[in-house]
């Protein structure tokens, strides 16, 4: 989905980058269900809910994909359909994070991978495979895609960084 003007940083995502992404989040988030659920259900349903609304009400609508070109200009998102995302967002946002939306954006990125964690223990196959989807998808946020991400805001945006060190290409 490439339909907006080019973008030469990020130049879209390829659709084995959006299954990577995708499929790798979605895993974390099923398997620490499924792993808390083993063991306790109602602990299950407080991290589902917060696993589904930290990301779909509050990462996309109000902090990050608000203030995404790649959403916005380019028509693009890494990791959902951009319809979806364009469905959740209130208004398009172009101010830096304040410092409490900082707070609830690392606060859910380390909530989600640490909370089921007391409950996998109970499960040492869950617990590992969950370990290796957490690092699947923070390995490909942190050495792939945060390094051409356009989201200026975003504390995890490191192309600026790139940028300013000479080892990235302009926008």
């Amino acid at each position: 989905m490439k339909a907006g003007p080019k973008c030469t940083l990020a130049d879209g995502f390829e659709t084995w980058e959006k299954i990577y992404a995708q499929l790798s989040f979605i895993a974390i988030g099923t398997i620490g269900a499924v792993g808390v659920a083993l063991v306790d259900w109602r602990w299950a349903l407080a991290y589902v809910f917060i696993y589904l609304y930290g990301i779909m009400g509050v990462v996309m609508r109000h902090l990050v994909c608000p203030r995404c070109p790649h959403l916005h200009v380019y028509h693009d998102c890494l990791q959902a359909p951009p319809g979806l995302v364009l469905r959740l967002i209130r208004e398009r946002k172009t101010t830096p994070l304040g410092t409490f939306e900082k707070v609830l954006f690392y606060t859910y990125f380390i909530v989600v991978p640490v909370f089921p964690v007391y409950w996998l223990l109970a499960s040492p196959f869950l617990l590992v495979t969950f370990f290796v989807a957490v690092g699947t998808w923070f390995l490909g946020q942190f050495f792939r895609f945060c390094k051409r991400c356009r989201v200026e805001q975003c504390p995890f945006n490191r192309a600026h960084f790139m940028l300013s060190a000479g080892q990235g290409e302009t926008g």
